[in-house]
This record gives C-alpha cells, structure tokens and sequence, in this order.
C-alpha cells in the first residue's frame, strides 16, 4: 500500500507525523528532529490484508523479533557490517529500538532537505506533488541500482514508498528508508537470496519496473506542475 500523504503538523499521540503506511507509523523525534521513529500500528489501525499478511502480523505480535521494526533493524545492521561506511547516502541509518510513551518505536535517521524539513517520498513526488521529470527520476534509479548490483544487496521492494527524493545539485539521489526486504521476503524458497546471479536478474527488473511506473505516473513530464 502506497504511503500516506498526511500534511506536515498532522498529529499522532503528539508526535508530528511525517508519513503512515499499511503497518507503520514515522514521525518526528521530539528529542531531536534529525531522528525519526518508526511505531508499528496497533491492529485497529492497519489496513485490511490477505491471510499471509494476516499470519505475518499475528506471529509478529507474539514474536517481537518478527515484527516489522525488529526485522528493519536487523537488515540495517547485516548492511553496516558488510559494507561499512558504503551504506551512507543510500540507506537512512537505523540507531535501535527505543521506548516512548507512545510505545517502542524503531529510532532511524530522518533525512533532511536543506530548509531542515524531512524529504518526501518518490511516491509523494510521483502522486502528490510531481516537480521532477521521469528522466531525472529514473537517473536516480539507475544509480540506485547500481549501487545494489555492485554490492550484492538483494533489496528487492523497490517502491515508490521505501524511498526519499534528496535534490543534489542538478541530479536527484534516492535514499532507501526500508531495507527490511534484505532479510524478509515473500518467497518460500529464497532462491534469489542464495544465488548471486537470480538476485542481481530480480534487483534489475524490480529496478526496471520502479523506471517503469515513474514514466507512467509523470507520463514524460506530462503531469508536472
């Protein structure tokens, strides 16, 4: 499910909210506005899902390791410990599990644009807001993929809701601020996981299909404003 587009002060439990998907809520950290906390929904507030999901969520609750905060910050850590320093400027660092009144909430970096306000999704900048060519956009695929290929990270939920537009100079950088698909999937028999060749063909054309729903949403530039 595609993130929502809530306005900059909506309020949750007195936090500010920065963005809400099917299972998670991120709002700013009120200690300090350069982090993040990601909170995982309470049921009543998740969207409707299929039995799997269902499943996923129901283990999640009672296996606190399984939940969806657990899982992101332990794929963030394999990353760090692989490639050190190399996952700066492509992941959104993720710096534990805290506890809040609102709850445990997963602490991350809170990626800023120059002005100190948080980045916008890609799917806020395909859906909501469009200021961006698809060219543009799609450069920063390329780079993304790249640097996914050249590392062997097999990230392969490459959605417009997992990433953040940063501008830089005249190119656009895309960030990942969800690489829990390093470690979870949807596949039974992760075959793509354990062979290098089925990962780098899965990243290319989850990668080839982000180019291709940019270019449809923009329609070419079509729809910018």
């Amino acid at each position: 499910m595609p993130p929502s587009t809530h306005p900059r002060k909506n309020i949750w439990q007195g936090l500010e909210i920065i963005s809400r998907g099917a299972n998670r809520l991120c709002a700013r950290d009120p200690r300090d506005p350069a982090y993040c906390l990601k909170f995982e929904l309470p049921s009543a507030e998740r969207t409707r899902v299929g039995a799997r999901q269902r499943a996923r969520r129901w283990l999640a609750r009672h296996f606190s390791r399984l939940g969806e905060n657990q899982t992101e910050l332990s794929a963030y850590r394999e990353l760090r410990a692989r490639l050190g320093a190399g996952t700066e400027g492509r992941l959104a660092a993720c710096h534990g599990l805290v506890d809040m009144p609102q709850g445990t909430a997963l602490r991350c970096d809170c990626v800023l644009l120059e002005d100190g306000s948080p980045a916008r999704s890609l799917y806020h900048h395909l859906f909501v807001d469009p200021r961006y060519p698809a060219s543009r956009l799609c450069a920063a695929v390329d780079a993304f993929e790249a640097w996914l290929l050249d590392n062997d990270v097999p990230l392969f939920d490459l959605n417009a809701g997992n990433f953040v537009v940063v501008p830089c100079a005249d190119r656009v950088e895309l960030i990942c601020i969800d690489a829990k698909s390093v470690v979870s999937g949807k596949e039974i028999l992760p075959f793509s996981r354990w062979s290098r060749r089925l990962m780098q063909r899965k990243v290319a054309r989850r990668a080839q299909r982000l180019r291709e729903r940019i270019r449809a949403a923009l329609q070419d530039g079509a729809n910018l404003q």
